[in-house]
């Protein structure tokens, strides 16, 4: 393991993790750090026989963070050692991400800049002095075609010399002078201050001016009253806060910078991808290509599933044909190995044929650029329960299964809508409950109550949303950027879905297979009588049901798709018609199914990704809901009845 360590730094769109890929080859990176904010991914690499700690941080426009993952991306630069930072810019937004790297270089790390994506800016008619914009910055420039692996040599050798030789140290951006005197007079006062810390005095200077929060609490308040009489000067001199003025002041000098180094072809004709996407974003075309493109995206999606599925289920058959004989020889040993194989093969049977195709076409989705076309699209419906247009992807995929749509959720920026989004998506009928829904009204009632239900579930995830937008924090606005369209890379789309598989199946395989051997236990020590005792005051007193389906209720919880088979088994019929249940019964067992817990498998999901609490929350939560809601029909029906 190399003790020096280069980390990537970029604002979204920039291509970093494309970079981050070609330097590290990604089939050796890991997820080292995955949070409900962001993800921290690192590989070693070798260059020149030397071994580096290679870290991709979380995209952030500035190091003034709006979110967690820029939050996550700040902590790291301040307070992690940091050998060198490799700043990846789009070419073609050269300003805006050179405010970003005039806050690197003032937190005095050593920086190279890469020009990613060059070509693209000269197919725009945009050219760049390169050797002007080094001078300017005194650190080095590399233009790169990272996806296509073009200056990512240049690049390596780059970072070697910066690491192994000594260079020259990167140009100080200078503010006005009455703003300069004043962060001079903070570096005098933090002289005694910084021991140890990461961070350069004039960086901690100008952001105890700019954002004093991002300093840690002692500095402050030993500088807070220089701090506020600079603010008081500031506004009193510049009619502007002190985060308005020094944020002016950085972007005057990026637009500068851009002036000098950058020359543009007097007229340039309008790209291809500009003229698709006035018929992507029309408000009435947009709409249509969006439908062809998921109804695309989930046949696709079916078609590849039942194709592994097939592949796999003789595999399956076989190992359960092997596993029959075991039953004459210890019934107990036998009810263990089977939960154990259930639970192996609702994974490989079940989940991953559907999970691949799923992950690898999101994967493409992602680098296409037609996420943030659907975002943008669908925003103002989203706006209304109080989350932003990047949930719908994942809200559709819960029709199919609430497991990979919770995991979806990861293409969400913003912790506290990706939240919103896991609580609200097992709300979404799964294609399991979907099944229950359809096959229950079919039996006993008309199509017409499967519609009632539908829309009715989608008004309790409307007002829960809107309800749990208002409870969790004010909403932050979405800075939706539009990338430009791409073809995406199949290789790095099949390197990235083989480490999210990796990363899905290594905790919920151990989860599905002891939760399946529980299972198998419950039914071999015949404590279904038991279950239903224990739920007979909410399945029997509340909802009216018959006490037996206590146990199909907690079974469910483990495999939705099995309730109908075991409402059978545990009313004694062999088939829906002959269910001893009334039309009031059915509905509101129909509701509550549709409501209740999410499935084992997603309440993995939402653990894993968010945490306890979050699950915990979602699970009482989706309880009461559904309780409430079987009670309303309930009641509703007796009293249309009467």
């Amino acid at each position: 393991m190399s003790d020096k360590t280069i980390v990537i730094v970029g604002q979204p769109n920039s291509g970093k993790s494309t970079v981050f890929n070609v330097l590290s080859d990604i089939k050796k990176s890991k997820i080292a750090i995955s949070g409900s904010a962001g993800i921290i991914n690192s590989s070693v690499i070798n260059i020149n026989a030397n071994s580096y700690n290679l870290i991709n941080l979380p995209s952030t426009y500035s190091l003034n963070p709006n979110d967690k993952s820029e939050q996550i991306t700040v902590d790291y630069l301040m307070n992690s050692p940091v050998d060198l930072v490799v700043n990846v810019i789009n070419s073609s937004l050269l300003t805006r991400g050179l405010e970003l790297t005039i806050e690197l270089i003032e937190l005095g790390l050593p920086v190279i800049v890469v020009l990613n994506m060059f070509d693209e800016a000269e197919s725009k008619g945009i050219s760049i002095d390169l050797k002007k914009l080094e001078e300017k910055l005194n650190v080095p420039i590399v233009p790169t075609r990272a996806k296509y692996g073009k200056g990512v040599k240049e690049l390596s050798d780059a970072c070697y010399k910066h690491l192994e030789y000594e260079h020259k140290p990167a140009s100080t951006f200078h503010y006005t002078h009455h703003i300069e005197k004043h962060i001079q007079d903070l570096e005098n006062a933090l002289k005694p201050l910084l021991e140890g810390k990461n961070y350069s005095r004039r960086f901690a200077s100008i952001k105890l001016i700019e954002n004093p929060t991002l300093i840690e609490k002692d500095i402050r308040n030993k500088t807070e009253e220089l701090s506020n009489k600079i603010c008081k000067d500031l506004l009193e001199e510049h009619k502007l806060d002190c985060f308005e003025t020094v944020s002016y002041e950085r972007h005057h000098y990026a637009m500068k910078i851009s002036e000098d180094v950058l020359r543009y072809r007097e007229k340039r004709k309008r790209t291809l991808d500009e003229k698709v996407d006035d018929y992507l974003l029309h408000p009435v075309f947009g709409h249509f290509f969006l439908t062809i493109f998921f109804v695309l995206y989930f046949f696709l999606i079916f078609i590849i599933g039942n194709g592994l599925a097939d592949l796999v289920e003789p595999l399956l058959e076989d190992l359960a044909i092997l596993l029959a004989p075991v039953r004459d020889y210890n019934e107990f040993l036998w009810f263990t190995l089977n939960g154990a194989y259930l639970g192996f093969s609702g994974i490989l049977g079940i989940i991953l044929p559907y999970f691949l195709p799923l992950v690898f076409l999101t994967a493409l989705f992602e680098e296409t650029g037609y996420l943030a076309r659907t975002a943008f699209l669908m925003d103002g419906i989203f706006h209304k329960i109080g989350l932003h247009g990047k949930s719908v992807v994942s809200f559709v995929l819960g029709f199919g299964c609430s497991v990979p749509a919770v995991y979806s959720t990861r293409m969400i920026e913003n912790k506290r809508d990706r939240t919103i989004a896991a609580i609200l998506i097992p709300f979404v009928p799964c294609s399991a409950r979907i099944a229950v829904i359809f096959a229950l009204t079919a039996a006993f009632a008309s199509p017409i109550w499967a519609l009632i239900i539908f829309a009715f579930v989608l008004l309790i995830i409307a007002i829960n949303g809107k309800v749990l937008s208002k409870l969790l924090s004010k909403p932050i606005g979405l800075v939706l950027e539009i990338p430009k369209l791409k073809v995406p890379s199949l290789k790095y789309s099949f390197q990235k879905t083989w480490l999210r598989i990796l990363d899905f199946t290594k905790d919920a395989l151990v989860f599905l297979v002891l939760g399946s051997m529980v299972l198998g236990w419950i039914e071999y020590f015949e404590v279904s009588y038991y279950i239903n005792l224990a739920f007979e005051p909410i399945v029997s007193y509340l909802l009216g049901l018959p006490n037996e389906l206590g146990s199909t209720l907690v079974f469910g919880f483990f495999r939705k798709e099995l309730i109908l088979v075991m409402a059978n088994q545990a009313m004694g019929v062999d088939s829906l018609s002959k269910l001893p249940l009334t039309l009031n019964q059915v509905i509101t067992f129909i509701v509550f199914v549709t409501l209740y817990f999410p499935c084992f498998t997603t309440f993995v999901v939402i653990m894993k990704e968010f945490g306890k609490k979050v699950v915990l929350f979602s699970a009482i939560l989706s309880l009461i809901v559904a309780i409430l809601s079987a009670l309303l029909f309930r009641f509703g029906i007796e009293m249309l009845l009467i």
